[in-house]
């Protein structure tokens, strides 16, 4: 599955200082789900013939196909990429209600367009392209883009707008595998896959978050956050964790946190970044019960960024009494530029009084060239 985005593709998020999760996330594996719809006779039947001739006149989301006829009905999603062949003939809402919620679906091979405002449950199983927006998302609800046909192509070529509402997300949520291009995101357990292109506005929390994956590169970002200046927290650029080979290189990153946090990862570059406004490039805050893959940095690359206007430039922090392991880290031509404190050791992160880490976290090999 391929996401992409037009060069100017802005994704507005409002309320910068809402605590929440991570904005898309991403699997590597779909879950399988399957969607039942039942009706019944008599008055009963229209009644439900009544209400949906209502939800159709009130829906205002468009999800319509090109070049194909037929009509929308209720449909069922199968193992990974689904088969839905039920289709729509018009550009305006195809909602159908069923009884016991609402779906939408067009014919398959058909290319879709999601715009207006996403209702939950929109069948998008049978499109083999989709274009998003412009696009509202309401409060509370998930743009679920996990249940698309084997090969589709998403893009998104508007603004995706998203409702205020304190919960625990995600706000997008995908699955594939060799994904290229997607948007604000959790990415967990892909490979080889490439990230870029994207203008990500007000991230309510952190914005990325990388976990379990392997040999992923995500460049050509801007994450731009500048509209919580003074009130927003938590607004992390790049989270990772328990990673392998991910390289971060070529964004642009206006936060209040920071801007690369590794809580765990091996073998990461991070360079050609621009950072303004947050923390910094942080390892940390680090610590575990034992010294595993979940309390190890190793293998760490920070070259060639512009870190400005922030608190800090390049800091390290621990977990007072939990133990972990920071080796072979190497910062190597970074300018730094109004910051207020250029190296940061912080060993009592977790805000215990007084101590240090002691012998429990393992620091070595270190190469600083700033």
């Amino acid at each position: 599955m391929k996401l992409l985005s037009t060069a100017l593709a802005a994704f507005a998020l409002f309320a910068a200082t809402v605590d929440g999760s991570s904005m898309l996330q991403m699997e590597a594996e779909g879950k399988n789900k399957t969607s039942h719809h039942h009706s019944k006779h008599g008055v009963q039947q229209q009644d439900q013939q009544t209400q949906q001739q209502d939800q159709q006149q009130t829906q205002q989301q468009v999800l319509s196909n090109s070049g194909s006829s037929g009509t929308a009905g209720a449909s069922t999603t199968n193992t990974g990429a689904a088969n839905n062949t039920s289709s729509t003939n018009t550009a305006t809402s195809t909602s159908t209600s069923s009884g016991s919620g609402t779906s939408t679906s067009t014919s398959s091979g058909s290319a879709c367009n999601l715009t207006g405002t996403y209702k939950a449950g929109t069948d998008i199983s049978s499109c083999s392209s989709i274009n998003i927006g412009p696009l509202t998302v309401p409060a509370g609800v998930t743009l679920d883009l996990t249940k698309t046909k084997s090969g589709a192509t998403i893009t998104f070529t508007g603004t995706t707008t998203f409702g205020t509402q304190k919960w625990e997300g995600s706000l997008v949520l995908a699955a594939g595998q060799s994904i290229t291009r997607p948007v604000f995101f959790r990415l967990r357990a892909v490979t080889s896959s490439t990230l870029s292109g994207f203008t990500i506005k007000n991230s309510p929390f952190r914005t990325f978050s990388v976990l379990n994956s392997q040999k992923t590169t995500i460049s050509g970002l801007l994450l731009d956050s500048r509209a919580g200046d003074g009130k927003a927290k938590n607004t992390d650029g790049f989270d990772l964790s328990r990673n392998d080979g991910i390289t971060i290189t070529g964004n642009k990153i206006y936060n209040q946190d920071d801007c690369l946090a590794m809580q765990s990862s091996t073998n990461t570059v991070f360079s050609n970044n621009y950072c303004c406004g947050g923390h910094g490039v942080s390892i940390g805050s680090l610590g575990g019960a034992a010294v595993d893959q979940s309390s190890t940095v190793q293998g760490l690359t920070v070259q060639n960024n512009t870190i400005v206007n922030s608190d800090n430039g390049i800091r390290i922090k621990t977990i007072i009494g939990l133990q972990g392991l920071v080796s072979n880290v190497k910062y190597v031509q970074n300018k730094l530029s109004n910051v207020k404190n250029a190296i940061v050791m912080h060993s009592d992160y977790s805000k215990a009084k007084g101590g240090y880490t002691g012998d429990n976290l393992q620091m070595g090999s270190y190469t600083v060239q700033i």
